[in-house]
């Protein structure tokens, strides 16, 4: 679900950023500002849909365990602290 909403803001950003210079010349500086903020605020849902998606596939999906190098390897079936 995150990955096509971050498709989708990242299209719909590139889309207004794109349109924002004829909006400037068109339209005006006030509407070219609205369309410059809609396209942060695309690009800012975008980055936060990236961090969810992130953040879901660590949870279902945890690294293995590694150890460092003062207790050295950590097997996966030792299960003591």
């Amino acid at each position: 679900m995150y990955k096509i909403l971050r498709i989708v803001f990242c299209v719909l950003a590139v889309a207004i950023a794109a349109v924002a210079i004829f909006i400037f010349i068109y339209l005006g500086w006030v509407w070219g500002f609205v369309a410059l903020s809609v396209a942060f605020v695309s690009g800012a849902l975008m980055v936060t849909f990236k961090q969810l998606q992130e953040k879901e596939e660590r949870k279902n999906n945890p690294p293995t365990p590694e150890g460092d190098f003062i207790t050295g390897r950590v097997d996966r079936d030792d299960n003591q602290p």
